[in-house]
């Protein structure tokens, strides 16, 4: 299945499921979409140049890597939030950074003012 990632500084009425059934979404920059968004959307979104597909990874066969899709640094299973704003909490916050590349020891070291200026209040 493919994966999209934003690539628009933020995408809005994105459907999708939650635990509490359908709802629109905002993502910002950097997030990774939801499955479950209806192709028309996708499309739109890509014709858009809002989103772009990415690579699935491919399984490691002594050959280059390729940088991980999911956590894999003894995280939560829990899915991090697909996107983040000035009030999320500071545990989101890490969750938010860890599912886009971050360090969890060093993300904890951040205030949560710190943490909301690299994801929230990003410079363009």
């Amino acid at each position: 299945m493919t994966r999209y990632q934003v690539t628009a500084p933020c995408v809005v009425h994105v459907p999708a499921m939650t635990p509490s059934g359908p709802a629109l979404g905002t993502y910002y920059q950097g997030a990774i979409l939801p499955d479950g968004v209806p192709q028309e959307k996708l499309d739109h979104l890509l014709n858009s140049g809002m989103i772009r597909a990415l690579d699935e990874p491919k399984p490691a066969s002594g050959g280059e890597r390729e940088e991980p899709a999911e956590k894999s640094d003894g995280a939560s299973d829990d899915p991090a939030p697909p996107s983040v704003n000035s009030a999320s909490r500071k545990a989101d916050l890490i969750d938010y950074g860890i599912a886009h590349g971050g360090d969890r020891d060093e993300l904890e070291t951040l205030t949560r003012d710190q943490l909301l200026d690299r994801y929230v209040r990003q410079q363009s």
